[in-house]
């Protein structure tokens, strides 16, 4: 059974280097970081969602693991 691994840098590492901030700051800050995050990797899912079965093929995946691995997620199931 192949491993879908997506690989991408999160939003906070291409940020330039900062003061640690604290309180309110850095709880809107974080939850920034973390939707942009969230983004990126939904953008690499509806990539990897219109490759053909040859693509797949090519990067080792097939259709099966990929509905598999981005199926509905937990909130999604009633």
């Amino acid at each position: 059974m192949a491993t879908v691994t997506m690989i991408s840098r999160p939003a906070s590492a291409r940020m330039p280097a900062r003061a640690p901030r604290t309180g309110a700051r850095a709880l809107v800050f974080g939850l920034l970081s973390w939707l942009a995050d969230a983004q990126s990797r939904a953008a690499s899912r509806y990539e990897l969602q219109d490759l053909d079965a040859r693509q797949l093929r090519d990067v080792g995946l097939t259709r099966a693991e990929l509905d598999r691995a981005f199926g509905p997620t937990f909130w999604m199931i009633r």
